[in-house]
């Protein structure tokens, strides 16, 4: 998939710097995305023998969030929610026991 927000190194200035000028992907620009439905009448689903497709995306977000925080002040929060808080306490804790 092809990016639509572009840099230029040599004036240090991103082409693109707001929502308004973004250009928005199309129907071209997204790779082909093929759906595969298996059929599993019963296990793991509801009283209605539905199941939720919606829910296994928000599974990785807490991870990810954790691991950018890590990036930023390079200590682990290893509980939820990561509150402002629990971030300050991290960094305070880190400085006052550096490894």
């Amino acid at each position: 998939m092809k990016s639509l927000e572009h840099f230029q190194p040599k004036s240090i200035k991103e082409a693109v710097n707001n929502f308004s000028d973004y250009g928005i992907p199309t129907f071209l620009d997204v790779p082909n995305i093929e759906t595969i439905i298996l059929e599993n009448p019963l296990k793991n689903s509801s009283n209605y023998g539905v199941k939720g497709i919606g829910e296994p995306p928000t599974i990785p977000t807490a991870a990810a969030i954790a691991n950018a925080v890590y990036d930023a002040i390079g200590v682990r929060i290893k509980e939820l929610p990561m509150t402002p808080e629990r971030v300050l306490k991290a960094i305070k804790e880190r400085t006052q026991n550096p490894k």
